[in-house]
């Protein structure tokens, strides 16, 4: 059995999640992700993969402490590219979607 492939829906740039702050959060949050765990950066996308819609994003990794950790090296904060399944929309929360794009 193959892997269904992605398709990009929507693309939430840094700038759109600081001009949206408050729908993006009110919606990430119906969505089961903690807002202040989701790094800005590179962004966060909505892909249609078979049947459903999934919340593609980067979070930031916490020490025992609380803390983001940072990678000394890089001089950036750690992150894990996490997936979680769509249950309530972008325009739900009160955020213009461009449409389905790509």
């Amino acid at each position: 059995m193959s892997t269904p492939s992605a398709r990009v829906i929507t693309s939430i740039t840094t700038e759109d999640i600081a001009q949206y702050r408050e729908a993006l959060c009110a919606w990430a949050e119906a969505n089961g992700l903690v807002p202040r765990d989701v790094a800005d950066k590179p962004g966060i996308t909505v892909e249609r993969v078979g049947r459903r819609t999934v919340i593609v994003y980067r979070e930031y990794q916490r020490g025992a402490d609380g803390k983001v950790l940072v990678d000394r090296d890089a001089s950036e904060a750690v992150t894990v590219r996490r997936s979680v399944t769509q249950v309530e929309t972008l325009a739900q929360h009160g955020y213009p979607e461009a449409g389905p794009t790509g």
